[in-house]
Formats: structure tokens, C-alpha cells, sequence
């Protein structure tokens, strides 16, 4: 198959074999060039499973890139806002990446493989990388469809590996990798996630991710492991204060993107708007993109600042019942971005709302303008929801709504 062909083709993940048999409410989802589970059965008892047990996720779409050679140290050092020469072989930095106005292009996990070769998990960035590679001895490959991805994610995971590798998993620290075999498929494994729970993400190569997908549920399932749609995972990553690229901004990037927000400058973002400030290292030796615009940024103070949003769900309830109409709140995130006012002037926005059954309450995140983004702050919002529109009440607070445990 060719790349225009994978490129324009939706497929099944490394592990839809599998996945498809378990989906008894056939809910899928489009994500990028795959199809991938929504939700099994129930996606509230989902985010349950991954608060309380553990929970096998597929996160296959999730773009995987290498960049390899002499100067991969050198541009990947240019490219993110992080010190990528502090990144020691077998570790994993969380970074943004900017242009040079300092705009976010895109975030995600960025790992060192090798000494000579970093590898990229993120949305589609190849045509980015290349842009910027030129004058370096770097090799840039996508090798998204080469592996699958599974995620590992509750309190209970670590014995769920322990189980499937017969290895103790004690002495890896979070943001480290090493290697396994898993139903006698040798993979790499990340001390990450996407859920705030401790957890693993398992890369595995996509011919053999039935095999593993086996091996793991045979050890696991007597420790309480299930299967977790995308909207679990969704829900749990807004609880953990996560963003996403295209749900939550806009990015300035030149690759072909899923679910983008409405190109406009409200919904460009810079890190520092994100409240990404410990992920922007301004005293790194070298220049990397975006590095004199975020400088100018921070001596002046970013216009807007992201924190959460908790919504007055019954606010919500009121607007159905004044059409007589059932309630429906949120069942679905909702990603489109709703108007925040203070005082009756707009003052940001929202995005990533939902319920959550975690915490038990609607939650999001708010941007909004600077000098209105203290915790406590009352505000309104406008909430459309097809035919129901109205003004409700709510209030910004601190992130993340749930307290993150996968450093633990």
C-alpha cells in the first residue's frame, strides 16, 4: 500500500481484531486514518474502570515519528521548547513545540531512543519536521503504521504487567522506557499516559497486537483489566487537566489534522496561554523556535490564562425543561468552544466540557483573558446544545480537577 493510499484509507488499529469483537454497541469513532472503539458498553462505568482497576486503551492513531542520524539531537533541541539534550537514553519529556511566533504547532511525548534517535508521539507532524530539517543529517520516517499502541492505564496496572511479563515493574520510573515480551512479542514500553493513573503504553508491532492484546487480557483479566473506549479516555484526560490538540486549540502547523477548532486567532494558543509555563526552557543553551516571542511574552504577561471551568448543571436542566424537552447534559464532550462572560462582557471561552462522573460535576477548561482567570471567579456561559440556548451560571477553578496520580 502506498503512503496516498494509507493516507486516504480508514482502517482498523493493531488491535481491532480484537476490539471489534468486544464493541457490543458498535460505537466507533473516527480518528485520523483509523476507526477506533468509542465506547464498549457504558463509558461512565469506562472512566470508572480506569480510576478504580485498570483499563486497556487503544491510542494506536496517535502519530509515532523517528528522527534519526548524526543532528537528531540538534534539531530536536531546535524544534521543541524543552532542553532535549537533558533527555538521557530510555527517557521521555513531555514538550509543545512553537513557530516562531511562539504559537503552539503542536505537544506531546518526545523520547530518546537511542543517542542518535529521538521518537515523536503526537498528531501528524511529518511535513513540520521536514520544513525545518533542512541543513541537518537527520532521517525523518513515520512509523505510525508500523506499531499499534495500547495504553495501560489504573491504579491496578503495574500488577497487570507484572503478571503479563513475569517481570517486576517497581524500578521504572515515571517518563522512562525499556523493553519486554508480552505473549512472546518483544515491544517497547513508556511509564506514561493520558489519564492522570499510573500507567504504561505498550508500542507494538501491528502484526502482532492480537498475540498481545491476548497475553495481556489472559493476565490481566483476574486483576479487574477491561476495555476502555475513546470517550473514557477523553472524559479522563479533562478530569487530569490534559489538553488536546484540536479540541482545545488550533494549531499553526501545515499537516492534515482530525477535529480541528475553527481556524482563528482566538483559538491559537501559545504555551504560556496554556499554562505550560514548567515545559518552556528559556535557559537552555540553544535556540529553538518560538524562543524570543515567548521571551517577549513572559516579560509582558500572556493576555489569556487556561484553568478549569465548573458548570451549574442544573442550569443546564433548567434550559430543557423551559422547552419541556428531556435533559441531556453533555453526552457527548463537547469540544466546540462555548463564550464565557464576566459582568456581561465575553471574556474567553471554553472547551473540552463534559460530566464527569469522577468528580461529579461538569468540568472544563476556560480560556480567558488574564485578569478574570483567578480560581473562585463567577462567570456565565452560553450553551447551545442543538435546540436548547441559554445562559448559565458557572465557576473558573484551579487544574486539574482530579488529582493526578501517574507520577505516583
Amino acid at each position: 500500500m502506498t503512503t496516498t493510499d494509507q493516507e486516504r484509507t480508514i482502517m482498523g488499529t493493531a488491535f481491532y481484531p480484537r476490539t471489534s469483537l468486544l464493541n457490543e454497541r458498535q460505537k466507533w469513532n473516527a480518528w485520523d486514518r483509523y476507526h477506533i472503539v468509542d465506547a464498549y458498553t457504558e463509558w461512565q462505568d469506562e472512566v470508572r474502570t480506569i480510576r478504580e482497576r485498570a483499563s486497556a486503551l487503544d491510542q494506536s492513531p496517535l502519530s509515532k515519528h523517528y528522527i534519526s542520524g548524526p543532528d537528531a539531537l540538534r534539531l530536536t533541541d531546535y524544534l521543541i521548547t524543552r532542553d532535549a539534550t537533558k533527555i538521557e537514553v530510555g527517557q521521555i519529556y513531555y514538550s509543545p513545540w512553537c513557530n516562531q511566533d511562539g504559537v503552539v504547532v503542536g505537544d506531546g511525548l518526545v523520547a530518546r531512543v537511542a543517542p542518535d534517535r529521538f521518537m515523536f508521539t503526537a498528531d501528524p507532524m511529518m511535513n513540520w519536521f521536514r520544513h525545518h530539517a533542512e541543513g541537518y543529517d537527520v532521517t525523518i520516517e513515520d512509523i505510525t503504521f508500523d506499531f499499534g499502541l495500547l495504553a495501560l492505564q489504573g491504579p491496578a496496572s503495574t500488577a497487570v504487567i507484572e503478571a503479563a511479563t513475569g517481570e517486576s515493574w517497581s524500578d521504572l520510573r515515571f517518563s522512562r522506557l525499556r523493553t519486554t515480551t508480552v505473549g512472546g512479542v518483544e515491544l517497547t514500553v513508556f511509564r506514561q499516559g493520558f489519564t492522570g493513573e499510573i500507567g504504561y503504553e505498550f508500542f507494538v508491532p501491528t502484526a502482532d497486537g492480537a498475540d498481545v492484546w491476548d497475553a495481556l487480557f489472559e493476565a490481566g483479566g483476574p486483576l479487574g483489566l477491561e476495555a476502555g473506549g475513546l470517550h473514557a479516555v477523553d472524559v479522563a484526560r479533562i478530569e487530569a487537566g490534559m489538553v488536546i490538540v484540536g479540541a482545545d486549540y488550533t494549531p499553526a502547523a501545515m499537516d492534515r489534522l482530525g477535529d480541528p477548532l475553527p481556524v482563528s486567532p482566538e483559538n491559537m494558543t501559545t504555551p504560556l496561554e496554556l499554562n505550560l509555563h514548567r515545559f518552556v526552557d528559556f535557559d537552555k543553551g540553544a535556540d529553538f523556535l518560538g524562543k524570543e516571542a515567548l521571551r517577549r511574552e513572559l516579560e509582558a504577561g500572556p493576555r489569556r490564562s487556561m484553568v478549569g471551568i465548573e458548570v451549574d448543571w442544573r442550569d443546564v436542566v433548567g434550559l430543557y425543561q423551559d422547552l419541556d424537552i428531556p435533559p441531556e447534559v453533555t453526552p457527548r464532550v463537547v469540544r466546540y468552544p462555548l463564550p464565557i462572560y464576566r459582568d456581561g462582557a465575553r471574556v474567553g471561552r471554553t472547551t473540552s466540557v463534559t460530566w464527569s462522573p469522577t468528580v461529579k460535576k461538569v468540568i472544563g477548561f476556560a480560556h480567558v483573558a488574564a485578569d478574570h482567570a483567578g480560581a473562585g471567579t463567577p462567570v456565565r456561559m452560553d450553551w447551545r446544545a442543538g435546540e436548547v440556548h441559554g445562559e448559565v451560571g458557572a465557576t473558573l477553578v484551579a487544574l486539574p480537577h482530579y488529582r493526578v496520580r501517574r507520577a505516583g
